[in-house]
């Protein structure tokens, strides 16, 4: 049986993992669309804001620097698969929309997308599936928690 100790080095190893053979997975599956794993990525993002989104939330959605973001918006832009516009209440920002070329796009990625979660966790029980989420709902929470706080200015 393994240790706590064990454990806490292990997982973070496990997760990451995980998450790079799920992309890998996608990458593989979506490479008949052309597009790299930022471009689905942010696709998919931006399919959740049909009002358009702030450049630098999809940034942060995205987990990247809004420094990275605009070259890709570039190119994705340039290419026909979304549009900036000025942002209303902020004339400084830029809002991110899909374009009407994207849609039938979307809809594939959305596709694959179910296709890969059905076949990497169809076979787990669903109650097992929901104590995993709570984990790493619990876990994120904890991180987004420790990174506010870090930012802050400590007291003297």
């Amino acid at each position: 049986m393994a240790t706590k100790s064990s454990q806490l080095e292990s997982f973070p190893r496990t997760l990451y993992l995980t998450a790079k053979s799920w992309r890998r997975l996608m990458n593989e599956r979506l490479r008949g669309l052309g597009l790299s794993q930022a471009k689905w990525t942010a696709l998919l993002l931006l399919g959740k804001h049909p009002d358009g989104i702030v450049q630098r939330e999809l940034a942060c959605h995205m987990g990247i620097e809004c420094a990275s973001l605009v070259g890709l918006l570039d190119r994705m832009a340039a290419d026909g698969w979304i549009e900036r516009r000025p942002c209303a209440a902020d004339r400084r920002a830029n809002l991110v929309f899909l374009s009407a070329k994207s849609a039938a796009t979307l809809d594939e990625i959305r596709r694959v997308a179910a296709e890969v979660a059905r076949d990497l966790l169809g076979d787990i029980p669903a109650a097992e599936l929901q104590a995993c989420q709570n984990v790493l709902e619990a876990i994120t929470g904890r991180a987004q928690h420790l990174a506010k706080n870090a930012s802050e200015p400590r007291p003297k």
